[in-house]
């Protein structure tokens, strides 16, 4: 039996929902990880090689590039009339490339911040967008795949095999082949020579959300089938299959480590030649959906409005699952001193409440 809340504000809402919102309004912080708070919710992230700025597109039109050492913004780029998805460098790192749901993609001056061309062409908000070599590549709800040229700004081709939105990209690390993941549960591989399909790669049960190519050309794949895979490239076959308790929304690697955000707002750290889960990073307290690498650092931002960084080394990370205990030690101190249960108590009487 499920309750419905008859209490103002929460109409329509369950009790599951209401406990729900009970547990992100105590995990609320913007102190762990060495938060930055946004203006707006996180929706790409791209940490620049020199490790000290980043680029953060946000669900507020914008995109800021910020100095991760001191937390400041330092440029505004400011165009797009709707949240914008994704973000691509060029030229060295002096071109900025942006698509957003405003159905366009965007050329910036990454230093000046001044938009320098807008490109037309998909019917359908822009999802991801990737440089390889002299060619941008954009992937859309529309279900269609674009080459752009850098220079020209000419539409040269575009891809369509995917029967639902293209929501990721990727490329080998030859770049002679393009990694496409769609809502249509498939991951394709794209000849860049003949912009043929190469292979496909089936087997999660509902969207691929995100893709990446480690440097052994291995393909992993997340997805909201709460699933993360690693695909061999070259015979289809997965070889690894990690589950999680929640919609996989990123993934990145780093040394020995996979690592995942999950929309059940945490960070999960895998030991890649075991497959066990290593480490749960607790910090957010809303969907993590971008992730990047510096150095022995990862960097996430969420739809909790930040942007934060976690140490990989071991010693780091006993400290944050030390203070995840402590902090999950006191919330039931805490509540226990309210309502005079423990979480075990609380439990049981739910239990016997759905019984009746």
């Amino acid at each position: 039996m499920v309750n419905v809340s008859s209490q103002a504000g929460s109409f329509f809402q369950s009790d599951a929902d209401l406990k729900k919102e009970k547990e992100k309004q105590a995990k609320y912080n913007y102190t762990l990880g060495d938060a930055i708070q946004l203006s707006s919710k996180a929706l790409a992230l791209l940490v620049v090689q020199d490790g000290k700025y980043a680029f953060v597109a946000e669900s507020g039109s914008t995109v800021k590039r910020i100095n991760i050492e001191t937390g400041k913004t330092t440029k505004i780029f400011k165009g797009h009339s709707g949240p914008v998805t994704s973000l691509a460098l060029s030229h060295q790192g002096t071109i900025l490339w942006t698509g957003s749901w405003d159905k366009t993609i965007k050329k910036w001056d990454a230093k000046t911040g001044e938009c320098l061309t807008t490109l037309q062409g998909h019917s359908d908000f822009v999802k991801c967008v990737l440089v390889i070599g002299k060619h941008l590549y954009s992937g859309s709800s529309d279900a269609h795949i674009r080459q752009w040229d850098l220079e020209s700004h000419e539409c040269l081709a575009t891809l369509k095999h995917h029967t639902r939105a293209v929501e990721t990209l990727a490329k080998s690390n030859d770049g002679l082949y393009l990694y496409s993941g769609s809502s249509d549960r498939s991951i394709l591989q794209w000849n860049l020579q003949t912009l043929q399909v190469n292979k496909s790669f089936l087997g999660h049960d509902t969207n691929v959300t995100c893709i990446y190519i480690s440097e052994d050309d291995e393909l992993w794949s997340g997805s909201a089938d709460k699933t993360v895979k690693r695909w061999n490239t070259e015979t289809g076959v997965v070889d690894t299959n990690l589950t999680h308790t929640d919609r996989v929304k990123a993934l990145t690697l780093l040394g020995p480590y996979l690592i995942t955000g999950s929309s059940d707002d945490n960070l999960y750290v895998w030991d890649i030649a075991t497959g066990k889960l290593k480490s749960t990073i607790e910090g957010h307290f809303d969907e993590v959906g971008c992730l990047d690498t510096f150095g022995s650092t990862v960097y996430s931002a969420s739809l909790d409005n930040s942007l934060r960084k976690w140490s990989m080394t071991d010693a780091a990370l006993k400290e944050y699952e030390k203070q995840a205990e402590e902090r999950k030690k006191k919330l039931e101190q805490e509540k226990a001193a309210s309502n005079g249960m423990t979480e075990e108590e609380e439990r049981e009487l739910l239990e016997l409440m759905e019984d009746d």
